[in-house]
């Protein structure tokens, strides 16, 4: 929906009828005249905006600052978008993040800035100084990691230092948000494993970083998605140079309900195509990008999207109640991806890529090691367990970027 925010053909004075002395008529007619050619004056100029105070900079929370648990403590994730309302460009000085009179963190400068992304720029080198030019947008991906055992703040505040070129400083200090809460813990999409948790949850996981606009408004749907590869017992992800689809070790595994639920949505019908073939197009319809996709809706406004399933492998259709641990699909290479893999989501939308995305918790699950580097896993560097990492049983954790798990016994 467009907003109009000026209607130029409204026109900007209401006509009063006046009766005038006929001596009088022709000096009000020249005063009405001159009235015309001054709000045509004015209107030509083009409106201005109002400036009040020293800076004009505005800090939005789009979505609630959100609780997840991982690696035995609490982490607090959301974005902050500041934009510059005003007509000189400014510094972003220091960021606090508080509940009360806590300070949880600070981050200043180039620290600032190497967690934000200007719209419509690339990001900037490391240590680079950067200002935020009038009416320019930043995105700062707040990741904030409470101690173990620190107590979860109810809300939290922001207080954001800016300055100008001519020394000018301010503060901005934002009202207390709720944190919202995690959410019960679901079962596993996939079972056995080893599996990767590739793009996971992390400050800077491409999924987390990944803007999308719908219906005139950006979200980010994919903020705690996880794309689900299989590694075999030697290590990798695929027999041979990878190009054969059935080479891959988790194209056909098993995909499962996480929660008992009602099924949402169905799209099915794309085929499975090539792995590592041409890169995608730069512009997909999202029903395109997702591939063969199944949402499962599990209540309290929580919806749970697989993508990319194998061609002809959906089990269930729209309205269709599934129960925890039932399959109801199979891995597969469809829509916008590189190799066979299940991309996961919780978001609050039954549209994979119109709602906002939640974090989760599984139930239960073995963290066996890390991936170090992804490209190099796809390259074909096999993984290896590190012998100094033993691995563990872990309850209800959001998995992070690149952990390798298993599932089951």
């Amino acid at each position: 929906m467009t907003v109009n925010l000026l209607d130029e053909s409204t026109t900007p004075f209401t006509e009063v009828a006046v009766e005038l002395d006929h001596r009088h008529r022709f000096r009000e007619m020249s005063l009405s005249a001159a009235l015309i050619v001054a709000a045509c004056s004015v209107f030509s100029a083009g409106p201005r905006a109002q400036q009040i105070g020293r800076t004009a900079v505005e800090v939005q929370i789009l979505q609630a600052p959100t609780a997840a648990t991982a690696l035995g403590r609490v982490h607090l994730v959301y974005e902050l978008h500041i934009t510059n309302m005003g007509a000189a460009a400014v510094s972003l000085e220091q960021l606090d993040v508080f509940d009360v009179d806590t300070v949880l963190a600070t981050w200043t400068g180039p620290q600032l800035w190497q967690r934000s992304l200007v719209i419509g720029q690339p990001p900037a080198p490391s240590g680079a100084a950067r200002q935020l030019v009038p009416g320019a947008r930043v995105v700062t991906y707040a990741w904030i990691s409470l101690a173990p055992g620190q107590r979860l703040p109810a809300s939290v505040s922001h207080r954001l230092s800016v300055s100008t070129a001519d020394a000018l400083r301010d503060t901005v200090t934002t009202r207390p948000l709720a944190i919202a809460p995690e959410g019960p813990a679901l079962g596993a999409p996939v079972a056995g494993g080893p599996w990767v948790a590739v793009r996971g949850p992390s400050a800077s996981s491409p999924h987390r970083l990944a803007l999308v606009t719908a219906g005139g408004h950006v979200r980010v749907p994919q903020r705690f998605a996880v794309d689900w590869v299989k590694l075999g017992e030697d290590g990798l992800l695929f027999r041979g140079d990878g190009k054969d689809i059935e080479d891959w070790y988790g194209y056909d595994a098993p995909v499962h309900a996480v929660a008992t639920g009602i099924v949402a949505l169905v799209r099915d019908g794309q085929r499975d195509h090539p792995p590592l073939g041409p890169p995608p197009p730069a512009i997909m319809e999202a029903g395109d990008a997702t591939g063969n996709t199944v949402v499962l809706d599990l209540g309290d406004g929580r919806f749970a999207t697989y993508a990319h399933l194998k061609s002809g492998s959906v089990r269930v259709a729209q309205g269709d109640r599934v129960v925890e641990g039932q399959v109801i699909a199979r891995v597969g290479n469809t829509g916008n991806t590189l190799g066979p893999h299940l991309h996961f989501q919780i978001s609050n939308d039954r549209e994979p890529l119109a709602g906002e995305g939640l974090p989760f918790a599984l139930r239960r699950f073995r963290l066996v090691g890390r991936v170090a580097a992804f490209p190099a896993l796809l390259g074909g560097n096999p993984w290896t367990s590190n012998p100094s990492e033993a691995s563990r049983a872990v309850t209800g954790e959001l998995p992070l970027e690149n952990m390798v798990l298993q599932f089951g016994d």
